[in-house]
């Protein structure tokens, strides 16, 4: 057989760099042109459906930390408030969020998107407002919406919430790892604004979790509300019926057979974040074991080539706790 003399359609040379300081600067530089073409071909663009459209834009957080361009961070703030006005005049939103959503992808906006703006400039009157119009629904307290979070079980009612009320089905009452999401508006509210009720809803949400993690058998697949009395009860696989209303938004999860996969499904979700911001802020030593218990469970996976979000979960870990 003879070998190929081609070039492959695509190949990037390879060039030596002169220590981590290049290499570094090397990345911001190239961050910093991904940034310029996107400003050229998007500035004048107008906002699409598509729940996550500026999600994309979250990658540029690590220049924006080294080098405070003011066009990049000019373009966001206009992007931001173009998406916003968009799903509200479309009638998508209401109230500041979604009219129904699942929880996996209608609270990928507020988070990622809105969460990066706030930490980028936590000064920001426009970021501030539509993260609290969000964020007040993750803990009941508008009374122009039905109440989202069970106060007694400690648990979300349902995999599906809005501004339009709770989708409330056989299988759909479970808590998920995505919730923590939901947990994560409350914590990044709290760090904007520093109003108690905030964190309460992330240590009464947080700290089922935080139970289930440090003090099981194994790590929890989900929460499911207890028989009688408040609080909930660790699941470790999850009927097949209710696999599928999972599946139906959260196609990417990792195996519930085993704790690697259950481990990853709780970083994609941050998971890790949350539990760390409880016990950053509240001490709650529970909630850093079921943090480390994470943590130790996906320490094999740092072999793998793609591992990024392991190293980086673990980076944090030793920041917040020195």
């Amino acid at each position: 057989m003879e070998r190929a003399t081609t070039e492959p359609e695509y190949s990037i040379r390879i060039e030596p760099i002169a220590g981590p300081a290049a290499a570094a600067e090397r990345m911001l530089d190239e961050l910093a042109d991904w940034a310029s073409d996107c400003i050229s071909r998007y500035a004048d663009a107008p906002p699409t459906d598509v729940h996550d459209q500026l999600t994309y834009t979250t990658g540029w957080e690590p220049l924006l930390r080294q080098r405070r361009d003011g066009d990049i961070l000019d373009f966001l703030r206009e992007q931001r408030d173009a998406v916003c006005e968009h799903f509200a005049t479309t009638g998508q939103w209401d109230h500041g969020y979604w009219r129904m959503h699942e929880v996996h992808h209608g609270t990928e906006h507020f988070e990622l998107f809105l969460g990066m703006m706030a930490r980028l400039d936590p000064t920001d009157a426009c970021t501030r407002a539509q993260i609290v119009d969000a964020a007040e629904h993750t803990g009941n307290w508008s009374n122009d919406v039905e109440p989202w979070f069970d106060w007694e079980q400690g648990m979300y009612r349902s995999m599906y919430l809005g501004t339009d009320g709770v989708r409330v089905e056989p299988g759909l009452e479970l808590n998920l790892p995505d919730h923590f999401r939901c947990i994560n508006m409350a914590v990044i509210a709290h760090g904007l604004t520093g109003q108690q009720h905030y964190l309460d809803l992330a240590a009464a949400a947080a700290g089922q979790w935080a139970a289930a993690i440090a003090e099981g058998p194994r790590l929890p697949f989900a929460l499911a509300p207890a028989a009688s009395g408040g609080g909930g009860r660790a699941l470790y696989a999850l009927d097949e019926s209710v696999m599928r209303a999972y599946r139906d938004f959260v196609g990417e999860m990792q195996s519930q057979q085993h704790d690697l996969g259950r481990a990853e499904n709780l970083l994609a979700s941050d998971g890790v974040g949350a539990l760390l911001a409880l016990w950053q802020r509240q001490g709650d030593p529970t909630a850093r074991r079921a943090a480390e218990r994470i943590l130790d469970t996906l320490a094999p996976a740092l072999a793998d080539a793609d591992a990024g979000a392991v190293a980086d979960a673990m980076g944090r870990y030793r920041r917040v706790t020195g």
